[in-house]
């Protein structure tokens, strides 16, 4: 059987400037667009250690997104039930609420290989939301499914990070459709592989998809991963040297056993996102750059992973809103060869 996974056309950066009125340089570059020159991001993980297989899985810098299935989201689209701003016009919502502009395939085919998701039930199914409701979920699945298949030695982890409004049958429900899934379920790394298990253990089982799920439910199946698993903490800050010093301190206080999540994400307060109205900084997409891409391009990644060996420990998954926006990908592809190479020069 197999699956079709309808095209979509990548927006242009003009298309994407209008959609969230933006005002922005000519010069600006969408690196999706022009996509990454050094790499085939779709096959990373495969031609980076095809030679090196023994590395854990925990140990190398994986690039992932924010809120990952928001990129159907619009001005128009219902409030979610978990929305503190329900009383707030949704075109207001929109605007702080937007993180991604690409697909799910389209992020994973761009390097992408951790997706965070918070979804709600709905009258009309499982949805996923970030204070407006965006993507269907199955649709959602169907993609990280159909990139699974095409891409068997790529492996993604998907992190159900928030569930609401799901009665206990209905975790039952989501778990055995992911399980009975006819091209998702057989791609499902089972958790006896561990945290610690290297490249190598995951391409002997022909499985690529890690699914995290809340505690108490993992019991239904040894294909769930207990989200204790995975550290990642929420610095809730809006100011970048602030959100600097809390990813260096989590990078350093990590746990070696287990996946670690640096949240390279500034968040706005209630002030912030009402003062958009008169103020510069109106979007979430304002906020973010040139904030975020100015911290990447100064070599804060390179930072957090050299502060990371002198602590004796690694940077791991690294996530960030608009990731097509500034050179992430592949400056997290670039440690990643540095510290290969540095590897095998020992």
């Amino acid at each position: 059987m197999s699956l079709k996974v309808a095209p979509r056309q990548s927006k242009s950066a003009t298309d994407v400037k209008k959609e969230m009125h933006i005002v922005r340089p000519s010069c600006t570059i969408h690196l999706h667009l022009n996509l990454f020159r050094k790499y085939n991001t779709a096959t990373w993980m495969h031609d980076m250690y095809k030679s090196s297989p023994s590395l854990r899985l925990n140990q190398l810098v994986i690039p992932g997104s924010h809120d990952s299935a928001t990129d159907e989201m619009t001005k128009h689209s219902p409030y979610a039930r978990f929305n503190k701003l329900h009383r707030v016009s949704q075109q207001l919502v929109y605007m702080w609420a937007k993180t991604q502009h690409h697909s799910i395939y389209e992020q994973l085919t761009d390097g992408i290989r951790y997706l965070d998701l918070r979804i709600e039930r709905q009258t009309d199914g499982w949805k996923t939301f970030h204070g407006l409701v965006s993507n269907c979920l199955v649709d959602v699945l169907n993609q990280v499914a159909k990139f699974a298949n095409d891409h068997p030695r790529e492996i993604v982890t998907v992190d159900f990070q928030h569930l609401v409004n799901f009665e206990f049958h209905e975790h039952v429900e989501l778990i055995e459709y992911c399980i009975k899934h006819p091209l998702l379920g057989p791609r499902l790394a089972g958790n006896h592989l561990g945290t610690d298990g290297m490249l190598l253990d995951f391409w002997k089982v022909d499985k690529n998809v890690i699914i995290l799920y809340n505690e108490g439910y993992q019991h239904f199946s040894h294909l769930y991963w207990r989200r204790c698993c995975v550290e990642n903490p929420w610095h809730n800050t809006a100011k970048a040297s602030v959100l600097e010093r809390k990813l260096t301190d989590g990078i350093v206080e990590r746990s070696e056993h287990k996946f670690h999540v640096s949240q390279l994400i500034l968040t706005p307060d209630i002030y912030r996102v009402i003062s958009g109205f008169w103020s510069d900084i109106s979007s979430l997409y304002h906020l973010t750059f040139p904030a975020v891409s100015n911290m990447i391009n100064d070599g804060l990644l390179e930072t957090l992973d050299r502060t990371a060996r002198q602590a004796n420990t690694h940077l791991n998954i690294v996530i960030v809103d608009f990731y097509e926006h500034s050179s992430f990908v592949e400056r997290c592809l670039d440690i990643n060869a540095s510290n290969l190479a540095r590897l095998c020069s020992i």
